[in-house]
């Protein structure tokens, strides 16, 4: 991406040691002369952000910004605000990134095609080898499953998992950023692979690029169901045909919590969003998956 700088944005909350490993790690190993790191704390209660403050104090490559729990989308997106590079790194606060991990990475930006780009995942906790390849839907649940190996040349996948996303800052402005109207986690990742796909660019899976993410039993955070299935359900309305909504509707209808949350989509900005979103995207949802061979998605 020439010489500008790339900015590396950690939205983390109750992220304990792994996140000041996790941003010494990146000081270490990311070869790159012009580079920043934007932390957002976001309402951490283990005091991790400070921590992080007070031990890259002395570093200007790194910047630490208090929020008050808004979320994965919300705090990655108040990141990208601080920002200064030309392209932006999203990565989550339990990674290890080795040597020379960012140069593969962007490459594929080069392409003014490629809307976002995305490494190889491993686990680590584990020696079996990568956990996947880019991702793809699981069915109306939309939740999402790892991809295998297709080469070792960068090629496009259904979803980029969020762990860790590259995007130039022009299309990321362009195609409006995280959804702000997302809960505080859950798909945000698998949404804007999606809209990015719809506004008219590629999401590409950089093979020669590995990033070791911390796979987690339980989150350091409360997590609630109904929040998960909100943004899932808010996914399928925004982006989906009618008849491919009513059938992520209809999948998650006898969940316990089902009449709230529709309750609360349908007081939420979705309509106009949903609105917009379809003036604005350059694809449509059967494009994309015919474009993957998604039969199971309508």
């Amino acid at each position: 991406m020439g010489s500008g700088i790339v900015s590396i944005i950690i939205s983390a909350c109750n992220e304990g040691d792994n996140l000041i490993d996790t941003v010494r790690c990146i000081l270490t190993n990311t070869l790159q002369n012009k580079f920043q790191i934007i932390v957002v704390d976001d309402g951490s209660t283990d005091g991790s952000g400070d921590k992080a403050a007070a031990s890259f104090a002395n570093d200007s490559r790194v910047i630490v910004k208090k929020a008050a729990g808004l979320g994965v989308a919300g705090g990655r997106n108040l990141g990208a605000q601080a920002a200064e590079g030309e392209v932006l790194v999203f990565l989550d606060g339990h990674t290890y990134t080795p040597p020379g991990w960012m140069a593969d990475l962007i490459k594929p930006l080069e392409n003014q095609q490629t809307g976002m780009a995305g490494p190889v995942f491993a686990s680590l906790n584990e020696t079996k080898g990568p956990r996947g390849y880019g991702g793809t839907w699981r069915g109306l649940s939309l939740e999402m499953d790892w991809l295998p190996y297709r080469g070792a040349e960068s090629y496009a996948v259904p979803v980029l998992p969020g762990g860790c996303q590259a995007i130039r800052r022009g299309v990321f402005e362009e195609i409006g950023g995280y959804d702000s109207g997302m809960t505080k986690w859950g798909s945000e990742d698998l949404e804007i692979s999606l809209r990015t796909w719809l506004m008219g660019y590629d999401c590409i899976l950089q093979p020669n690029s590995v990033v070791y993410h911390l796979f987690r039993n339980r989150h350091p955070y409360n997590v609630e169901v109904p929040e998960v299935m909100y943004n899932r359900l808010r996914m399928a309305l925004l982006h989906f045909s009618d008849a491919r909504a009513a059938c992520v509707i209809e999948y998650y209808r006898g969940i316990a919590e089902f009449g709230q949350i529709m309750l609360r989509l349908l007081d939420s900005d979705v309509t106009n969003a949903r609105r917009e979103l379809m003036q604005l995207r350059r694809r449509d949802d059967d494009w994309y998956f015919r474009r993957f061979g998604l039969t199971t998605m309508g």
